[in-house]
């Protein structure tokens, strides 16, 4: 977060668009180093009864960022270019201070947890759902959490790690845990499709005859659901496995994506704008709750780490992607193709169910036996 915010300052002085483009690149090097640490912070000190409840209120928390961002922006530029600048670099520091001030040691896992998760496995469920029971009662119990569910505190007490981390090994891990890399698989295909939003969209709008006035007002129906539906949703989502809800909310998105192909207004695009912001209220937030709960203790910061760059190279690939497809063969294909796509990652998360699941159950085994 300092080096993001010291990145923020240097860029202020540039006005070489080449030399602003390198620094960009090293500001977003340094600025998504935070990202996977949270990430698995989140899932240290949660219970795992909650992590659906924290990593909702995280995406929650972003995308209303990403809804008041551009409009604070928009003011700050009035007044100078520079003070944008200097504002998101005061923001990073006041975010550090605030991370010193709350952070919190890890949280363990109590044996009762790990009982009850492979119980959950070998009945069939989610091992990260079917925990919650004894988990709140753990909670209850040790007095982290009050009978009526209010939350004293997280953390359980520091646990030292009985034997030195290896990052080589982790890697290596990661990338033979077959569950893992295929979530990752699919979340990239997903994202692939998903960021046309950003890149695809506003090219056919303009094919179209529309403007930016109307691809911000989509954007802003995007956020506007978003903040207001994210955290509602969680009753919804708590009634659910993760699997279902990840394999719904990639229907959903294929049917606002599928509704686009048909579609030549902006009425049109809006209505589609509403059905795939529907998609996303569930994908983002459980997608990062299985990632999670697939990670070994010693080693979420490299799952995280990974998962995440799935988000940054899709980010990036997305815009030659669907440049590629429109130039070549029109905006209707592009949405097709997404639509698809959508549809084989539901497919693909509800054939590798089982999987994940023995892999939440081999990782709550280990923590038993650490």
């Amino acid at each position: 977060e300092i080096g993001a915010a010291v990145m923020l300052v240097i860029l202020s002085f540039i006005g070489d668009p080449f030399v602003m483009g390198a620094m960009l690149l090293v500001y977003g090097a340094i600025s998504s180093i935070p990202t996977p640490a949270v990430a698995a912070y989140i899932a240290d000190v949660v219970p795992v009864r909650a992590q659906k409840r924290a990593y909702t209120l995280q995406t929650w928390a972003v995308n209303f960022g990403f809804a008041i961002g551009p409009i604070i922006a928009n003011q700050l530029v009035k007044i100078s270019y520079t003070l944008m600048f200097y504002a998101e670099a005061v923001i990073l520091v006041v975010a550090t201070v605030m991370l010193g001030a709350f952070f919190h040691e890890a949280r363990k896992l109590t044996a009762a947890n790990v009982a009850a998760g492979v119980a959950a496995v070998a009945a069939g469920t989610d091992a990260v759902d079917a925990i919650a029971v004894t988990d709140a009662a753990d909670h209850v119990a040790s007095g982290d959490v009050r009978a009526d569910g209010a939350a004293d505190y997280v953390s359980d007490g520091a646990v030292a790690p009985e034997r030195p981390v290896s990052m080589i090994a982790n890697y290596r891990r990661a990338f033979a845990d077959w569950p893992f890399m295929s979530m990752v698989v699919l979340m990239f295909a997903y994202t692939i499709a998903y960021f046309q939003l950003t890149s695809g969209l506003p090219i056919a709008l303009t094919q179209l005859g529309m403007g930016t006035d109307q691809y911000s007002v989509l954007l802003t129906i995007n956020g506007g659901i978003l903040c207001l539906l994210q955290i509602p949703a969680l009753a919804v989502f708590n009634r659910m496995s993760n699997t279902r809800v990840l394999v719904l909310g990639m229907l959903m998105t294929a049917v606002g994506y599928a509704f686009q192909i048909g579609a030549t207004s902006w009425h049109g695009f809006a209505i589609a704008a509403v059905l795939w912001t529907l998609g996303e209220l569930g994908t983002f937030p459980i997608a990062a709750t299985t990632v999670a709960s697939l990670a070994p203790a010693d080693a979420r910061g490299t799952y995280q780490g990974l998962y995440n760059l799935v988000w940054s190279l899709s980010n990036g690939a997305a815009p030659l992607v669907g440049g590629w497809i429109i130039g070549g063969f029109g905006s209707r294909t592009l949405w097709i193709c997404c639509t698809v796509m959508f549809l084989l990652v539901a497919a693909g998360l509800a054939a590798t169910k089982g999987a994940r699941e023995r892999a939440v159950a081999r990782n709550l085994r280990e923590s038993l036996a650490g």
